[in-house]
């Protein structure tokens, strides 16, 4: 490749920004705007779990984002799409009582933007050097984590100012198109041509087969079912923080507490954590330091459940538990890679097991927000459930641990190969 066609790294800080728009709108605007018009914690949190479905399914179309090196412009496709939907989202009138369309929509505006990252994450993959790599992933880390909170933030403030959410879902809407600036530095190259004879249908058969044959052999190895089985239970869903400005009403925490703990503070202070869920996992074993993050995620959540509901204990309590959550992506990430490895299927596995993490997240928080129906519990019943839900999944994950070391010392040869990309990884 070309120098040419090498990307900076810090492009893809910015190619996240149709995600983090689509996520921030429906996890952090939206609660607090239909909790305004009086729609119930669980109800929000019902149309945030199935909002957020589908970003657990997104695998069934991932291959078709990596078939005939079109990666760029299924991203600019889908950048525009991601920000139709925030305006036409935004433009609902009176979603309060019309949730069964507010959750089509906002579930079609999450399809876009995950199939936008997707797509970004493939030219990641393809345009960056080496050597660049690392940083290309640090960058796209941070800006997953920062800008979901900082543009959630954003639209609460300019519907603050304006008096208007279409104001606010326009402004959200222009933001997201701005990623497609950056992208234009992106140069990607044609992918090979692969003809077998028989048609072109055959041929993009053969290259599906080819990518879902690798997806399978990592999925069937020790450490792929093993790491479904993780990323399946709530170790580090975080549900949380779907659900925190719909409970600020019950914390007396202002507007302008909301729009800061949730968006910047919650961006900057969770983009952090994962900074240093980076470091953490790179120095001892990744499931391990996975394992941790949920543990802190609890231990926040546990601290908020005994603490007054008041601002104060809002405004600790979510930059923390958004602090513990940035460390449990960042490590969620690095055993996932440490899985997927590369092969015909590298991007298709990640996004696989990505997605039956955000499965994950989507049940918690649905079950959460029913929680909140405990007699005489209210905020504090969805606080115990998710203090519950993820002690649960640290459990699980601990018995996975010690299911692969059982099976590595209890083997008399070397462990089978993790998919078709190399050497089993040592739990």
């Amino acid at each position: 490749m070309a120098n040419a066609r090498h990307t900076p790294p810090l492009v893809f800080a910015f190619t996240i920004l149709p995600f983090g728009a689509a996520v921030g709108y429906v996890s952090i605007a939206a609660p607090f705007w239909l909790d305004a018009q009086g729609v119930s914690l669980a109800a929000i949190g019902t149309i945030s779990g199935i909002a957020n479905a589908p970003h657990a399914f997104k695998f069934l179309w991932a291959p078709l984002v990596d078939l005939g090196g079109h990666r760029k412009r299924w991203f600019f496709a889908t950048t525009a799409l991601t920000a139709v939907a925030l305006a036409v989202l935004a433009f609902l009138p009176d979603p309060g009582h019309h949730l069964v369309t507010y959750t089509v929509l906002a579930a079609i505006a999450q399809v876009a933007g995950t199939t936008s990252a997707a797509a970004a994450d493939g030219l990641m993959a393809l345009t960056t050097r080496d050597q660049d790599k690392g940083k290309a992933g640090g960058f796209r880390m941070a800006g997953n984590v920062g800008f979901t909170g900082v543009l959630g933030a954003l639209a609460l403030w300019v519907a603050k100012v304006s008096g208007s959410v279409p104001v606010a879902g326009m402004a959200l809407a222009g933001v997201t198109l701005l990623a497609l600036l950056p992208a234009l530095r992106i140069q990607e190259m044609a992918a090979a041509a692969v003809t077998s004879g028989q048609g072109w249908l055959h041929d993009v058969g053969l290259k599906l087969g080819h990518v879902l044959l690798d997806v399978w052999r990592t999925i069937t190895s020790r450490d792929g079912w093993t790491g479904l089985v993780i990323c399946a239970v709530p170790v580090g869903a975080g549900a949380l923080t779907n659900l925190f400005t719909a409970m600020a009403s019950d914390y007396h925490a202002s507007a302008n507490v909301v729009a800061m703990v949730n968006g910047l503070g919650g961006g900057v202070v969770g983009a952090l954590g994962a900074l240093v869920g980076g470091v953490l996992a790179d120095r001892m074993n990744r499931r391990l330091a996975y394992a941790f993050s949920g543990a802190l995620t609890a231990g926040t959540a546990l601290a908020m459940y005994f603490a007054p509901l008041d601002a104060t204990t809002y405004t600790w309590g979510v930059l923390a538990y958004s602090f513990a959550n940035g460390i449990a992506f960042a490590t969620l990430a690095a055993f996932i890679l440490e899985i997927c490895g590369h092969g015909a299927g590298a991007a298709t596995k990640y996004t696989t097991f990505i997605a039956v993490a955000n499965l994950a997240s989507g049940y918690v928080t649905t079950l959460d927000g029913w929680g909140s129906r405990m007699p005489g519990l209210g905020v504090r019943g969805s606080i115990l459930a998710d203090i519950a839900l993820t002690s649960v999944g640290v459990v699980v994950l601990l018995a996975m641990v010690a299911v692969t070391r059982r099976r590595v010392a209890s083997s008399s040869g070397p462990p089978p190969a993790s998919g078709a990309t190399g050497p089993a990884l040592e739990p």
